[in-house]
């Protein structure tokens, strides 16, 4: 089931990579402000579509990973670590596009928008947090992911070798004019395509699964580091902590069956589009460090204002995480893996987290989520007792 779901992905995220690409109003030389002001309904397709296109490759490419055992495993962990740290952080970077149309249709001059700028990059959380592990996980997850897969063989050389060359000719072209920045995206659209079909095709040789004990290891730390991190509170570690819950879900899935399964799918989507919005903490304090309050006024009441943000990333963000996250144990309970109390503690936990003020208290709600997903997290840290010696 994974394995299809994560091959749509990989139709779906180049095909819209493509389409954002070509509806960019800021390519060639309109690189300079008022190029989101004149063009807002474009701007507005395009951020999103290039977020879900980011947002699609992340289930895609750890699918891809999937099937990696002993062939390849190194290789394929510093991928799984750049897809899940760098390409979901990378996502999020897109609600800045939303961001500074707000901004330029508050009325803002050039000078004011330079000024937030550069207060937002002096961010230290802003930019060591958000822009540097993602636009790194995001070259590296384009580089290292098709050539782990081929390395295991789940996909030929050929397709790996074509996915780079679509990824190298999106790097260089991607701002230039319409067609030469629709080049790399229609590559990826070709090589992603077969890549897919040999995903579903592929079968797992019989070797060590060094991989997966990589993987279920990493998942079960992040069922207890994720909850920690959204107890700490700051937006970085809000961000961090949603992050984590998607190796921490995907680990609790794969002792599971159908039900934990798909739930941990949809619950990893909603994770991915939820954990970016935590940047826009960042961008509040640049925004009132510069401008006066009733300025910032009318930016959030813009931003309010634009569906395809708040219906296409916002909402489906928010329903599917915190639904998600107390589907995933339930549906582990009903079929047997975790005990009955594990969902209790969780969505109590998820319940508390949505109704405690901000302060100490808010520390509830994600404490007694580290206490649920942390006693799922048990079995699995149980060291097994060695058969005894025959007699």
């Amino acid at each position: 089931m994974w394995r299809k779901a994560a091959a749509l992905a990989l139709v779906l995220a180049p095909i819209a990579l493509t389409v954002a690409t070509g509806l960019d109003p800021a390519l060639g030389d309109n690189q300079g402000y008022g190029i989101y002001r004149a063009h807002p309904d474009a701007i507005q397709w395009h951020s999103l579509l290039l977020h879900w296109a980011w947002a699609l490759f992340v289930p895609g490419f750890l699918g891809l990973l999937l099937p990696v055992r002993r062939r390849g495993a190194v290789l394929a962990a510093v991928a799984w670590v750049a897809v899940v740290l760098g390409l979901v952080t990378f996502s999020a970077l897109m609600a800045s596009d939303f961001a500074l149309l707000a901004r330029e249709q508050a009325g803002l001059t050039d000078a004011q928008l330079a000024a937030v700028d550069d207060r937002f990059g002096a961010l230290g959380w802003a930019t060591w947090g958000w822009q540097a592990p993602g636009l790194l996980g995001w070259a590296l997850s384009l580089v290292l992911v098709p050539v782990a897969a081929a390395r295991a063989r789940v996909i030929s050389w050929w397709v790996a070798g074509l996915a780079l060359a679509g990824a190298a000719l999106y790097f260089l072209f991607a701002i230039e004019p319409v067609p030469l920045c629709l080049i790399g995206p229609a590559l990826l659209v070709v090589a992603y395509g077969m890549g897919a079909r040999q995903l579903i095709t592929h079968k797992s040789p019989v070797e060590p699964d060094v991989f997966g004990a990589f993987r279920r290891r990493a998942g079960t730390v992040a069922l207890v580091a994720a909850p920690l991190s959204l107890a700490i509170g700051t937006a970085f570690f809000l961000h961090l902590g949603w992050v984590l819950f998607i190796p921490a879900v995907l680990a609790l899935a794969e002792r599971g069956r159908h039900l934990t399964r798909i739930a941990a799918a949809v619950t990893v989507l909603g994770l991915v589009n939820f954990s970016g919005l935590m940047v826009g903490d960042y961008v509040d304090v640049a925004n009132r460090a510069v401008l006066d309050a009733a300025t910032v006024e009318r930016i959030d009441a813009a931003m309010g204002g634009y569906l395809t943000f708040s219906l296409g990333w916002v909402l489906p963000g928010m329903v599917l995480t915190l639904l998600g996250l107390a589907a995933v144990p339930i549906a582990a309970a009903v079929e047997g893996v975790v005990r009955w109390w594990v969902p209790v503690l969780v969505g109590a936990g998820v319940v508390a987290f949505l109704a405690t003020p901000a302060g100490p208290v808010a520390a509830v709600g994600p404490l007694l989520m580290a206490a649920g997903f942390g006693a799922a997290a048990l079995p699995a840290l149980r060291i097994p007792r060695p058969a005894p010696a025959p007699v």
